[in-house]
């Protein structure tokens, strides 16, 4: 007699900063990080807003440059897996034929 059912696996699709609120808070926190840095470097030498501005700014583009390229690394890497799909039945025919 089974009294629990049994557990399906969960299927995981999203690994380390690759989901959207992983992405948001990645930039939000690196921002505030460079932000922070540029107010200290500031204050050292009694610059206020330049180095603000630029330490944010070069966080905020970097920022969009890494997730340009996780974006092109994600999209060739659906690519691959689609043409492997789409092609798969004229390898497997080849195969077939050979033997």
């Amino acid at each position: 007699m089974k009294l629990l059912p049994t557990r399906k696996p969960v299927a995981r699709t999203a690994t380390s900063s690759h989901d959207s609120l992983g992405r948001g808070v990645e930039i939000a926190v690196s921002v505030g990080v460079f932000f922070v840095v540029g107010l200290l470097l500031d204050n050292a030498f009694e610059t206020r807003p330049v180095f603000m501005i630029l330490c944010s700014l070069f966080s905020v583009l970097g920022s969009f440059v890494r997730l340009w390229f996780v974006y092109d690394t994600d999209m060739q890497t659906q690519e691959v897996k689609r043409r492997d799909v789409a092609t798969r039945h004229m390898r497997s025919s080849d195969l077939v034929g050979k033997q």
